[in-house]
């Protein structure tokens, strides 16, 4: 089910769904968006670091988003929590070790639950998302899934089939509820495994029972805690140096672990952080409790000789408790100034500030790399036919929200020139022509020359390790400029480039 609209609908429910490539037994992840926001400590971050929110003003300024937003009336600004619930780590290492993915149903398992402080108009979220699959897969895709509509003690509930997830590591349907919150104030959307999200309807909430959360900060408002199965210490990759006794003594403590928790607590003045680790007896326990305390003593005593101990590692405190050993610290407005300068970040760049450059001994001066492609419709593409023109190649994704800022700034910048003189390519980085074909027309993009890199191949030998990245070339097939990033200018920086080079 290759819907942009269903992407839209997963983002806001999933952002983390990263986690469910390897989803471990008995993880719970959980995050308290609205109470962060309204904390001192985030309003702090905001006005040290408004780069962040200016990347989330982006993301809203997205075209899909927005109509996604008036037709549904779901925002991100209104998201309540964020909950997951997963199992399955046992069959994970199974599978990974058959040298295969696991099977999402059978194998592995989650419920997605969110919660959003405004009234979602399901039915015109319903429509969006089947007018998406008509079109991706046509009417009968559509009136099958249409079909799985139901609606049950205030609750709406579509199932779907597995084979429209355009994944086949699923083996089981996925199914979506979407009910309003108690007082009809919010919504409620869950998605995930059937028999999952059924389970937190009956019970009304996801209820993990970790040891590891009784111990940490009762005003957290991001949780992750995950239940760790002895035989993780077996896998390969877990070997420890048996020669050096702080490892040897690591390797005998973690064979206790049975539990692993964090917690992240956003106050009035200060960041609280927190990890627990739970053991299976209160010797393991205090067994690691004393690597702990080692390693951290290690790690000070070094950074003191060296002259640049940050001040946070001096108040990071750690604890026995029973079968536990607690870690924590307090970030205060401090650390993040003397983060920001040990990380070289000055004040935020204004919006005219050039675009982010490689390193000029990477690419820049040297021969091109070979690309040899497929094209979008069928042609292909070879940069060494191009001698005697000025390239330019923009590696892009679709998902990736700078990338479709700077597309049209870009091919503004090629087009002004005779297509004799100046080629531009955009080289898509590992997605399926009918995602971009469906993309391009949405955008109304179809004139735009896309090349298909679909394991990034062209990518790594361009050194790509962020997009949008755009290389330019010049007519001797020598890299001449590299930036990464967008930037408001990009346009009219990369015309002055495109000029020079023409000239020469």
């Amino acid at each position: 089910m290759n819907s942009r609209y269903l992407s839209l609908l997963l983002l806001c429910l999933t952002p983390f769904a990263f986690l469910f490539g390897q989803p471990p037994e008995d993880f719970s992840f959980r995050v308290d968006i609205s109470s962060i926001r309204e904390s001192g400590f985030m309003k702090l971050l905001e006005k040290k670091f408004p780069q962040a929110q200016m990347l989330m003003d982006q993301a809203g300024e997205d075209e899909d988003f927005q109509e996604f937003t008036k037709l549904t009336g779901l925002k991100i600004e209104d998201l309540e929590s964020i909950e997951i619930s997963a199992s399955g780590v046992e069959k994970v290492m199974a599978a990974q070790a058959q040298g295969r993915d696991p099977k999402m149903g059978s194998e592995v398992g989650f419920v997605v639950v969110a919660k959003a402080k405004s009234k979602v108009n399901f039915d015109a979220l319903i429509n969006l998302m089947m007018k998406e699959l008509e079109e991706g897969e046509g009417p009968e895709a559509r009136k099958k899934v249409e079909a799985t509509r139901k609606s049950k003690d205030g609750t709406t509930y579509l199932t779907v089939p597995k084979e429209l997830m355009d994944d086949p590591s699923f083996d089981s349907d996925m199914l979506l509820s979407m009910s309003a919150q108690s007082g009809d104030k919010g919504s409620v959307l869950a998605f995930g495994i059937p028999s999952q999200v059924m389970a937190y309807h009956k019970e009304g909430k996801l209820d993990p029972a970790f040891a590891c959360l009784n111990v940490l900060a009762k005003d957290r408002q991001v949780t992750f805690a995950v239940k760790v199965p002895p035989s993780v210490w077996t896998q390969p990759g877990m070997n420890f140096d048996q020669q050096n006794p702080l490892m040897a003594g690591l390797a005998n403590a973690v064979k206790g672990i049975r539990e692993l928790g964090i917690a992240i607590s956003f106050r009035k003045e200060t960041l609280g952080l927190e990890i627990c680790v739970n053991c299976v007896d209160a010797q393991s326990a205090l067994g690691l409790w004393t690597v702990a305390q080692g390693g951290l003593g290690m790690a000070q005593l070094a950074a003191s000789q060296e002259g640049q101990a940050p001040a946070i590692l001096n108040r990071i405190k750690t604890q026995a408790l029973e079968k536990n050993v607690v870690v924590k610290v307090e970030v205060l407005s401090s650390d993040l100034d003397e983060f920001a300068g040990m990380a070289g970040l000055g004040e935020p760049e204004s919006s005219e500030s050039p675009v982010p450059e490689k390193d000029s001994d990477s690419l820049v001066g040297l021969p091109a790399p070979s690309v040899k492609a497929k094209l979008l419709d069928g042609a292909d593409f070879d940069l060494s036919k191009h001698k005697g023109k000025v390239v330019v190649l923009d590696f892009w994704a679709t998902w990736c929200g700078p990338c479709v800022r700077a597309l049209p700034e870009l091919m503004k910048a090629t087009s002004s020139f005779p297509k004799n003189k100046v080629a531009f390519v955009a080289v898509n980085q590992g997605e399926k022509p009918k995602q971009i074909k469906k993309f391009l027309k949405q955008k109304k993009w179809e004139s735009l020359s896309v090349a298909l890199d679909p394991r990034s191949v062209a990518g790594k030998n361009f050194n790509v390790e962020g997009i949008p990245q755009t290389v330019i070339i010049d007519k001797e097939g020598k890299v001449r400029h590299v930036h990464v990033g967008f930037s408001p200018d990009i346009g009219s920086r990369l015309k002055k480039e495109i000029q020079a080079l023409v000239s020469e």
